[in-house]
C-alpha cells in the first residue's frame, strides 16, 4: 500500500536546518513509511513516531491514504 506523504511547515523547517547527509537520511526514512522504527504514541491514539537516529518525527495516518509529518525535533526535545 502506498501513502501520499505530506510534511508540515514546522517539520520541513527542522529538516531544512540539517546538513545534506542528514536530510538525505531523513527523507529516505520518511518515504519508507509506515515501515521503519515506528511506534504508536501512548498519549495520543492517532499519532505515531518515527525514529531516525537522534531525531524523532511525529506523524498521523489519515484514512489509510495519507501520512502527515506534523512535528520533528531531537530526541528528548519532542
Amino acid at each position: 500500500m502506498t501513502y501520499e506523504i505530506k510534511i508540515d511547515k514546522k517539520a520541513q523547517k527542522f529538516i531544512n536546518k540539517q546538513d545534506k547527509i542528514q536530510q538525505k537520511r531523513i527523507y529516505k526514512a520518511i518515504y519508507k513509511l509506515p515501515l521503519g522504527d515506528v511506534k504508536k504514541m501512548q498519549t495520543k491514539q492517532e499519532l505515531y513516531r518515527l525514529r531516525v537516529g537522534e531525531f524523532r518525527f511525529i506523524f498521523k495516518i489519515i484514512q489509510d491514504k495519507m501520512i502527515i509529518i506534523i512535528d520533528a525535533d531531537n530526541r528528548g526535545e519532542i
